[in-house]
């Protein structure tokens, strides 16, 4: 019992031995009156997280009490809202009774394509003639359309049309997209209106809108289209770092926060009109197995007035301290110089609970301790799942070093004990108490033995050996 005791000390203070030197912390600010709050985490907490899960990461009270909190990742992409791009409009005219199907159109474009004009031929000599819809011209829209609005002057009696879209490429075949009531209502001081038709996410160069016969010209003032929502890159925070040429030519080395979840590179390279094939790694240690990431070739140049570089770089998110760029040597390499390295990333969101009285910190850096981060959507129960947390902001101060303390054996043990999970516990339980067991049972053989000389001790009767 007493070598098993010394063996679990002497592993306690291995452990002990192997805890970090130092820890980082900075003062959190919460900003107005509330319950949660929210940080985005800066590059100076990311070089001093000693996890990549980010689990060394606490945020304590003015007591020094852990309070719960979250981290959550910012989505890769965002969506933006469509714009709203007005169109171009000609009225169709033809005889009383005719329909706009059966109107001969032929237009005037300018050299971009763009409609100038729209004549029916013959329509005009008749004796009477109506508008009997409006063509679009949708040419110019960049992107597919969702929406179409309209404008005019309803009058105060108000207006109500059956309206109905129709699309085609080439004026000659038409196909319907859509329809819907257009109208503007008005009873004493209430107004209903009604002055956009939604879209099936629409590409097509010209629409053409009509009415059931025997309503008459709203006469437009205006149409615009609403384009679809696009998906763009979320703002992403950005690391420089130089390089160290490597131990053989055309290789070079980046040293970069272990914690960074870099998903984007930009390679800034030492000389104009430079063109490379390259690849790049990642590895744990100088001199350790390598895992290869990406191939691309690089280019800096000026032609024709005109500065030229390659796009950024795109990748998995991926941490790690050490990365490698092997450029091929034919052609020179990158000459003279050395390359920097501009690393992208998503930063985390830290979500917190004001509990307990300020000042806040939030401490890190310490790989013996276990992940406290709670489910985001428990710190807020009731909160919309398909929306972030409406948190009030935190402000971080100064990231600040300081060496840790020596621990006693005795606060290594206890310190072991509480970091072991349940199981752990049962394991040693159960090891100890088989130990006891052996122990026992050869203390007890050993008391029955007879000594050197003595004959064997005789048995109760009926005992079999």
């Amino acid at each position: 019992m007493r070598a098993f005791a010394f063996a679990l000390l002497l592993s306690s203070g291995a452990l002990a031995a192997d805890a970090p030197r130092a820890t980082s912390s900075a003062p959190l600010e919460p900003q107005g009156k509330g319950a949660v709050y929210a940080l985005t985490l800066p590059e100076a907490v990311y070089r001093g997280l000693a996890r990549r899960d980010l689990g060394d990461l606490r945020v304590l009270n003015g007591a020094g009490e852990v309070v719960p909190h979250a981290l959550e990742r910012v989505a890769a992409s965002e969506k933006v809202a469509g714009a709203s791009l007005p169109l171009a409009f000609f009225p169709l005219a033809g005889a009383p009774g005719r329909p706009v199907e059966e109107l001969g159109l032929r237009v005037e474009r300018r050299p971009d394509g763009t409609v100038v004009a729209v004549v029916a031929p013959g329509e005009r000599r008749a004796p009477e003639h109506r508008v009997a819809g409006y063509l679009i011209d949708a040419s110019a829209a960049g992107a597919a359309l969702r929406e179409l609005r309209f404008e005019w002057p309803a009058g105060p009696e108000g207006t109500a049309l059956d309206a109905r879209i129709e699309a085609s490429d080439d004026l000659r075949a038409w196909r319907a997209v859509a329809s819907g009531p257009l109208l503007v209502l008005r009873r004493g001081e209430a107004t209903l209106e009604r002055r956009a038709i939604e879209l099936p996410a629409l590409r097509a160069k010209y629409l053409r809108l009509s009415w059931r016969p025997g309503q008459q010209d709203p006469k437009l003032s205006g149409v615009a289209a609403q384009l679809v929502d696009a998906a763009a890159d979320a703002e992403r925070s950005w690391s420089r770092t130089e390089a160290v040429a490597g131990a053989k030519p055309g290789e070079y080395v980046f040293e970069l926060p272990p914690a960074l979840p870099v998903d984007r590179l930009r390679l800034e390279l030492p000389q104009e009109n430079t063109v490379v094939s390259a690849t790049l790694a990642v590895q744990e240690r100088a001199g350790g197995p390598e895992r290869a990431l990406l191939s691309a070739v690089l280019y800096r140049m000026e032609h024709g007035g005109q500065k030229l570089a390659n796009p950024d770089l795109k990748l998995a998110p991926t941490a790690g301290p050490r990365w490698l760029l092997r450029v091929d040597q034919r052609g020179g390499g990158l000459g003279a110089g050395l390359p920097v390295l501009h690393a992208g990333w998503l930063p985390h969101r830290l979500l917190f609970v004001a509990r307990g009285e300020p000042p806040f910190r939030l401490v890190f850096g310490n790989p013996d301790m276990a992940s406290a981060a709670m489910p985001t959507r428990s710190l807020l129960p009731g909160a919309a799942e398909d929306k972030p947390i409406a948190a009030l902001p935190a402000v971080l101060g100064q990231v600040t070093s300081a060496p840790l303390p020596e621990r006693t054996s005795g606060e290594a043990v206890r310190g072991y004990f509480e970091q072991m999970d349940r199981k752990k516990l049962w394991l040693w339980g159960s090891l100890l108490l088989a130990v006891l067991v052996i122990v026992g049972m050869a203390w007890r053989l050993t008391r029955e033995m007879p000594a050197p000389g003595e004959p064997p001790r005789p048995r109760p009767p009926g005992e079999t050996r």
